[in-house]
């Protein structure tokens, strides 16, 4: 290897040594900024957070990290709280592009808050078509669709969703499920699903509670 190509070598190895210094720093500051920001958030101080966690998403980090991608869900949750739908949407757009199933979810609740179900629906059926394992977005679907009174509508999304061999979320689904029959005043359905829950997951305390209610019924 001639002199010009070791020069060239070692710059190259200090440029790299130097964006990996940086990149951890920034990984370092990003996330003990966004904890601060997630004390603002439980204090309910939601400008003061969402500039936390503005700050801590915007440093500079080599790759994608999972607390990236957390730090982004907070600052979506900040802006919601804010009622700054269209700026949450635009948070949750980049998550969607990074492949975040839940940030179909939390986009379909800026539309219920702007008040318009009718998106948030097809946000849903959007994110379900994409990543028709992730359990999550049934479960905001049907909360939609329940809280215009379309219970029977909305049992079908679940039941399309147990229908998935790689469910993700399964035990939300089945939970939901039952809440889902309830709400059509079919307590046998609901107690049936309910036993089955039980069994399947007889440490969940939220199960044992609808089985003790549905059991008095």
């Amino acid at each position: 290897m001639d002199n010009k190509m070791k020069k060239i070598v070692i710059v190259i190895l200090a440029i790299v040594l130097i964006l990996l210094a940086v990149s951890g720093y920034g990984y370092v500051t990003q996330k003990t900024t966004a904890n601060d920001g997630i004390e603002y958030l439980n204090d309910k101080q939601y400008q003061t957070a969402y500039e936390k966690f503005h700050e801590a998403s915007g440093k500079f980090t080599l790759f994608w990290t999972s607390q990236k991608t957390d730090v982004l869900l907070y600052e979506g949750e900040a802006l919601y709280q804010l009622e700054r739908y269209d700026d949450a949407i635009e948070v949750y757009d980049r998550l969607i592009d990074k492949g975040e199933s839940r940030a179909y979810s939390f986009k379909a609740f800026c539309y219920v808050g702007k008040g318009d179900e009718e998106k948030a629906i097809e946000v849903c059926d959007e994110g379900i078509a994409e990543m028709p394992e992730a359990g999550g977005i049934y479960c905001t679907k049907y909360g939609i669709l329940a809280k215009q009174e379309k219970y029977e509508e909305g049992i079908k999304v679940l039941e399309t969703a147990l229908d998935q061999e790689d469910l993700e979320d399964r035990k939300e689904v089945l939970f939901t499920r039952i809440g889902a029959y309830e709400s059509t005043f079919d307590y046998d359905k609901a107690y049936e699903y309910a036993k089955e829950f039980v069994k399947q997951y007889p440490d969940d305390k939220n199960g044992q509670k609808e089985l003790t209610f549905l059991e008095t019924r």
